[in-house]
């Protein structure tokens, strides 16, 4: 808070106590805390703005039930602010997997898919092996909540040292659930200590990597049939980059997650406690909802709070949500 903002609130807080305690207009309590008259539509505006003042009526009003109100305020706009994010990456992932095979087949570009039989993992190999081979300057890669094979990660970290050797840019985006993971944890830990940026998000819609905009391996989740799509083509690829980049700027650094309270050990009534504050609903909205009582609603956000290094419920609701314990 710079000096300006503290001379304006201590100007404001002296007018207030002066409306409070003692009855006055707004412009007798200006003149009572030996403010120039000229300074009224100023302390109007800052009054008005925290909600302390009723501006048709001039009426000073209650502190405690103001900032009650900026606080449900503020729950309603982060909980529309989650749905908004959530409905935009929903339909990213129906755009990925259900309409890029379709816009592939349609255009005449150097694109192969890559059949999931007997051979598919040795050709996968295979061409990972030259793509991280030719690589000039730069790999995106995004990576889904998934099972992985402990066996091919001395491979990849070994693929990605001679990269950064030579001087190829690496970004990674992994879902937040994989994080929960410790041997994941560890391997992504050693990717980033090679200079791989990582990050991490509540949805990863789909899995890909994009080689200097010209080579990109994308799976199609939705046809078992199918191991992945091979695109060697830049007007393709260069679209899968655009929207690495969305995703990559609404995730969270490694360190913000992985550095964060480890939810393997709540229970079922404590996600779905975590679910409803960080819609926004109230302790009595969630005992009703669940069929516990408030008592129980107030000790298991208490021992949330607490595990989440939160400051109030509705911190505790903001940052589940942002460390993917809501997914």
């Amino acid at each position: 808070m710079d000096r300006t903002t503290t001379a304006d609130d201590a100007a404001a807080q002296s007018v207030y106590r002066h409306m409070r305690l003692e009855g006055a207009t707004l412009e007798q309590a200006v003149e009572r805390a030996g403010l120039p008259l000229a300074e009224t539509p100023r302390i109007r505006a800052r009054l008005a703005g925290l909600g302390l003042l009723d501006p048709a009526a001039e009426v000073a009003t209650d502190a405690a039930a103001a900032l009650s109100r900026m606080l449900d305020d503020g729950r309603d706009r982060l909980a529309e602010a989650l749905r908004a994010v959530a409905e935009h990456q929903n339909d990213a992932l129906t755009l990925a997997t259900g309409y890029l095979g379709t816009a592939l087949q349609a255009t005449g570009a150097a694109v192969e898919i890559m059949p999931k039989d007997d051979r598919f993992r040795l050709r996968m190999e295979t061409l990972l092996e030259h793509a991280a081979a030719t690589t000039r300057t730069e790999l995106v890669a995004m990576h889904p909540n998934a099972v992985w094979d402990e066996r091919y990660f001395g491979v990849a970290l070994e693929r990605t040292r001679r990269q950064r050797e030579r001087g190829v840019e690496i970004r990674t985006l992994y879902s937040q659930q994989t994080l929960r993971d410790a041997s994941l944890r560890d391997y992504m830990r050693r990717k980033a200590a090679l200079g791989m940026r990582i990050r991490a998000a509540p949805i990863t819609p789909i899995r890909m990597l994009v080689y200097d905009r010209e080579l990109a391996i994308v799976d199609a989740p939705r046809d078992a049939d199918i191991g992945a799509i091979v695109i060697r083509d830049r007007l393709l690829a260069e679209p899968l980059v655009e929207f690495f980049e969305y995703c990559w700027i609404t995730a969270s650094d490694l360190d913000d997650v992985v550095g964060s309270a480890d939810e393997s050990g709540l229970t079922d009534q404590q996600r779905a406690v975590l679910r409803l504050l960080a819609s926004g609903a109230k302790d009595e909205a969630i005992a009703r909802g669940l069929e516990i009582s408030v008592r129980t609603v107030t000790r298991i956000v208490a021992e949330l709070s607490a595990q989440l290094g939160a400051a109030s419920r509705f911190q505790a609701g903001v940052k589940a949500a942002r460390l993917g314990w809501l997914d």
